[in-house]
């Protein structure tokens, strides 16, 4: 067999025209990602805890299938906009890798002499190039899971066409032996080195089992068992640990996300041979260190809880729900310890918008919403990991920080017409010039822009970007026996069978542009169920009027008890005020309910490419004014904050709350009036002050 390292030996020695170009990728990721350990560490000998007897943790609560909760009123529209005029509908014609590397099927990779043209990517002949060889693959699959959710969720004629094209091309890739990925038999799970394996699997049959839960098609169910039972051979207990390797670059631990798949498999089938699955590699994961950058949540080093998180912020995030999978399955005690731990580091990173910082590294450095920016990628893939552990432990906290980051965060990304997110952004973000402000200075970095693609340094976050709203769609209701649960607010249509009823709930609602939910339900037959409203942390008081309803106040939630009939109602009334919130040292912002504030900065955009749909470009973001940096925020200042309500007709970006403030000029020490609006609505912003 050719080997990995001799293909990139000679791609090196093919490219002496690129060794004097600067790599695309920046100083700031290089000089992380290239990090190898002296040697193999075997950690074996703290993990044999895992041979004990397992107890199992039971979930708390249970999701159901993608699709059983769809969009409505402004969750419907962005969604509708971003498939049929954004890049959530677009990126394969932006990006012609999508279309053109048939990566699963036609174009496997057996060498680097089947890597295609990578775009704008501008490659040097580092070692850790080796990667190119997947990248595609985490580019391809998860577009593909976020642009089926879409077609399906919003009932896109012409998208669930294409979806249906997408998966028989998948599913017509599946060898005779069930595989499914992108290796040619010559490198097929027998990697020495750098490699996306399961990072491959794990992407493309996220794809298949959506599609699955979304159309009931039994045969792509089948196919991705079929898949999974071949990986399961060859890697693992009885086959290779795919975690001991002479050096990795992301794509290897990466892969340990199969347990997403294992754990959807085992919520569908309910066959326990997935959870054991998933559960071996994270303690398969937890053996070996390869390379220091990408395993923070390895279990070794989990044990040294002051240390703080040091690797790549998205692996540093996903990494979270393999860790909870691996507990839950057990209920081994090292592995709660190992969960507290991690939840513990965590807290160092958070920002003001509820995302982790890290772009593209965490760097053991503490957050600050000035100099340590965060990556889309980041900010999913920790949202999806609150939305699990909620799932699995019931804790309201996590729902709370989910709903933050979502609204917060992640929305603060987008451009307003849904044609350009940026790759990293700060919260405090005064400039968007291709350039990071660090605390080391300031640094080149193209991640720093709006685009619809982001090729010249990796297709990743505008893929993650289509997952966003349909897996908060799918988490927001929950059930347990004998009870449906809301556990997240905003507007939407839920549907299943309870009981052998059909019930559904509509979430007529603005939230949290709104402090008003109404829920309409419509029953195929009267139905007596508990339905449980969760009381966010910062609601002061939760008004709720259900006519004929037995009512509990439980802790964290209201519970609401009767047999219901269709044109039932619940009217929610959430009772928020804005909060003056201490962040880190002297930093203060202005929260109220889910919603941070910020001060939106006038910019001016200068475009720096252009692509052939003239709806989509690259761009920078330059201030037109400097008042937020010269604002700060002073207890001498004893006027409330006066916030705006649009009650009842909110829409994203159009008509939203707003806070009025009074802050001080840093210059002439007088006090300012200013403008806040939701962070998630702005483009350059300032949160903190």
């Amino acid at each position: 067999m050719k080997h990995l390292y001799l293909y990139l030996i000679l791609l090196m020695m093919n490219m002496p025209q690129t060794q004097a170009q600067e790599n695309s990728q920046g100083e700031n990721f290089l000089s992380k990602v290239d990090q190898q350990v002296d040697g193999i560490v075997d950690d074996s000998e703290l993990l044999t805890f895992f041979d004990r007897e397992r107890e199992v943790v039971a979930p708390r609560y249970r999701i159901l299938a993608s699709g059983s909760n769809r969009p409505s009123q402004w969750f419907e529209d962005i969604m509708v906009n971003d498939l049929q005029q954004g890049v959530v509908g677009a990126l394969d014609d932006l990006y012609p890798g999508i279309a053109s590397d048939d990566i699963f099927n036609t174009d496997r990779r057996g060498g680097l002499e089947d890597v295609p043209e990578m775009g704008d990517l501008v490659l040097t002949g580092e070692p850790w190039e080796a990667s190119i060889m997947w990248w595609n693959a985490e580019t391809i699959g998860n577009w593909w899971d976020g642009y089926i959710r879409h077609a399906y969720m919003t009932k896109d004629e012409k998208a669930i066409r294409h979806s249906e094209e997408i998966i028989q091309n998948l599913l017509r890739s599946q060898d005779e032996d069930g595989y499914i990925g992108i290796y040619k038999p010559n490198l097929r799970y027998q990697h020495e080195g750098a490699n996306g394996e399961l990072w491959a699997q794990t992407t493309s049959l996220r794809s298949l089992l959506a599609y699955y839960e979304l159309t009931g098609d039994e045969v792509a169910l089948e196919a991705a068992e079929r898949a999974m039972a071949v990986t399961m051979r060859e890697y693992g207990p009885d086959g290779r640990n795919p975690f001991i390797l002479k050096n990795a670059f992301g794509g290897v631990t990466h892969g340990l996300m199969l347990t997403d798949v294992c754990d959807t498999l085992y919520r569908i089938t309910g066959k326990p041979k997935y959870q054991d699955y998933a559960t071996f590699l994270y303690r398969a994961f937890s053996t070996y260190s390869v390379n220091r950058a990408f395993n923070d949540l390895r279990y070794p080093f989990l044990l040294q809880r002051d240390e703080k998180f040091s690797g790549h912020g998205v692996h540093t995030y996903e990494h979270f729900r393999s860790l909870l999978q691996a507990y839950s399955w057990t209920g081994y005690p090292e592995l709660k310890t190992a969960w507290d731990n991690a939840l513990y580091k965590l807290e160092y990173t958070l920002l003001p918008s509820g995302a982790g910082h890290g772009a593209e590294w965490i760097a053991e450095l503490v957050a600050d919403p000035d100099l340590t920016a965060t990556e889309y990628c980041s900010m999913l893939e920790l949202r999806n990991s609150l939305l699990f552990a909620l799932e699995k432990t019931g804790d309201i906290s996590f729902a709370d920080h989910a709903e933050i980051l979502t609204f917060n965060g992640m929305m603060g990304f987008r451009n307003h017409e849904g044609t350009a997110i940026t790759y990293n952004k700060s919260d405090n973000c005064c400039i968007l010039n291709s350039h990071h402000h660090t605390p080391n200075g300031e640094q080149k970095d193209v991640r720093f822009k709006y685009s619809p693609t982001h090729s010249d340094p990796a297709v990743c976050c505008v893929p993650n970007y289509g997952r966003n709203l349909p897996y908060y769609l799918q988490y927001m209701w929950m059930e347990a026996p004998g009870e449906l649960v809301a556990m997240l607010y905003g507007p939407s249509v839920f549907e299943t069978q309870l009981n052998g009823s059909g019930i559904k709930i509509e979430q007529v609602t603005d939230y949290p542009l709104s402090d008003d939910v109404l829920l309409k339900i419509e029953v195929s037959e009267p139905l007596e169920t508990k339905i449980r409203l969760r009381k966010p942390s910062w609601c002061k008081e939760m008004v709720v009027e259900a006519f004929g309803t037995e009512k509990a106040d439980e802790s964290n939630f209201i519970v609401l008890n009767k047999t219901w009939q269709s044109g039932d109602v619940i009217k929610i009334r959430f009772e928020n005020e804005v909060e003056v919130k201490p962040y880190r040292k002297d930093h203060h912002y202005f929260q109220r309910g889910p919603i941070v504030y910020a001060l939106p900065i006038p910019h001016e955009e200068v475009t720096i490419k252009a692509y052939e749909d003239e709806r989509f470009r690259d761009y920078h973001c330059f201030p037109s004014s400097d008042l937020a940096k010269k604002l700060k925020y002073s207890s001498e200042i004893k006027e409330k904050a006066k916030f705006h309500d649009v009650r009842g007709v909110a829409t994203w970006y159009r008509d939203m709350p707003t806070i009025d403030v009074k802050l001080m000029h840093t210059e002439n020490a007088k006090p300012e009036s200013v403008t806040l609006i939701p962070m998630g609505s702005t483009i350059l912003r300032k949160v903190t002050f």
